[in-house]
């Protein structure tokens, strides 16, 4: 029984820090996008005016 419950609390633990490691790369990448979308937005708006 305690082997189980360990091995489910490893688990748990496992996912909660790939959760965590997903949602800063996901942040990492948001921040990247929004820059390089952001730049690209000031030089078609440069072009058009």
């Amino acid at each position: 029984m305690t082997m189980v419950m360990g091995l489910s609390v490893l688990v748990i633990l496992d996912l909660v820090v790939a959760g965590f490691s997903l949602m800063i790369c996901f942040a990492i990448f948001a921040f990247v996008a929004s820059i390089l979308c952001s730049t690209a937005f000031f030089l078609n708006s440069k072009d058009l005016s």
